[in-house]
């Protein structure tokens, strides 16, 4: 029978693939959806270990989308101009949690549990690509100004520390 892990997107988001110009906020988000992009790999390239690689991704997911949820999305939705896009992104917040519940209530390794992490993979590789390629990081760092996207990098990284103590 195939190892159906392989058969999970390759395609992640890459730093190749960002704008150059992101800064505070904005650069450690999209750092983040290297690092996510990285242990996605790691777990399609050692499907075996995914019931030990499994927890780190979620608490890595969960951290990082309820610490965007907490910190820079109210912020945004404050403007006109990222207004849309901050409903956008809890949307896709939403489906990300009902995703991460699935696959919390499947033993990890089995072919329903490595079809439904299949679903994630693409459901953050869209994410991440909209967030950096579609233009939403660098419309929402004009929108705030890269001082304040400075200043709300260390209100993030705190709030998704004290969110992975807890998940």
């Amino acid at each position: 029978m195939p190892n159906r892990v392989n058969e999970m997107p390759a395609e992640t988001a890459r730093k190749e693939d960002r704008p150059e110009d992101l800064v505070g906020v904005f650069r450690t988000l999209a750092d983040q959806h290297e690092e996510v992009a990285a242990m996605f790999d790691e777990l399609r390239d050692t499907p075996e270990s995914s019931a030990i690689l499994w927890p780190q991704i979620r608490r890595e997911l969960v951290s990082h989308e309820h610490a965007e949820l907490r910190e820079l999305y109210p912020l945004l939705r404050q403007f006109d101009e990222t207004r849309d896009l901050a409903d956008h992104h809890d949307e896709e917040a939403a489906e990300l949690d009902a995703l991460i519940s699935r696959l919390d209530s499947l033993d990890a390794g089995t072919n329903e549990w490595i079809q439904l992490f299949g679903e994630l993979v693409e459901t953050v590789t869209h994410h991440a690509k909209e967030e950096e390629e579609a233009k939403i990081f660098p419309i929402a760092q004009s929108v705030i100004g890269e001082a304040r996207a400075v200043e709300l990098d260390a209100k993030l990284l705190a709030t998704k520390q004290q969110l992975m103590a807890t998940h």
